[in-house]
């Protein structure tokens, strides 16, 4: 067997160079929820905008909620990050930030899902939801991100 039919090692890459290279490749994200996307950066912004409350006292709390022991406790933080979405604007921020974030990381194709009811259970119009993530998708269309 000649070298080149050899198996893939990434031992022999380096952590660096292969992290480079799964950076590059092109990816598709496959059933991503879009709320579930929201920083925990983003979360306390629009909070702060909206005059909404949330049970976390600080980004870096917020952020260590992050470890998730189990699906409540990943539901927990989902309907909290969702409670500040309130305005179209709110919708196109937090797509336009998952946007930026998948461009920088090479993924070409989105599956993408939103929650209409966990919005219009609050009050808020699916049109509000759809307007907003459509105004996030325009501007990431290709050469504009």
């Amino acid at each position: 067997m000649n070298a080149h039919c050899l198996p893939f090692d990434p031992a022999r890459i380096g952590r660096e160079r292969l992290q480079a290279l799964v950076q590059s490749m092109p990816k598709a994200e496959l059933h991503i929820h879009i709320e579930g996307s929201l920083e925990p950066e983003l979360i306390f912004a629009l909070a702060k905008r909206n005059n909404v409350a949330l049970a976390y006292a600080s980004v870096e709390a917020l952020r260590a909620a992050y470890a998730f022991t189990d699906l409540q406790s990943f539901l927990d933080i989902y309907y909290a990050g969702a409670s500040v979405l309130i305005t179209a604007q709110d919708f196109e921020d937090m797509a336009w930030a998952y946007f930026r974030r998948a461009a920088a990381d090479n993924v070409r194709r989105a599956e993408i899902f939103f929650d209409p009811q966990t919005h219009t259970e609050r009050g808020v119009r699916i049109a509000t939801v759809v307007e907003g993530l459509a105004r996030a998708q325009a501007r990431a269309r290709p050469n504009s991100v």
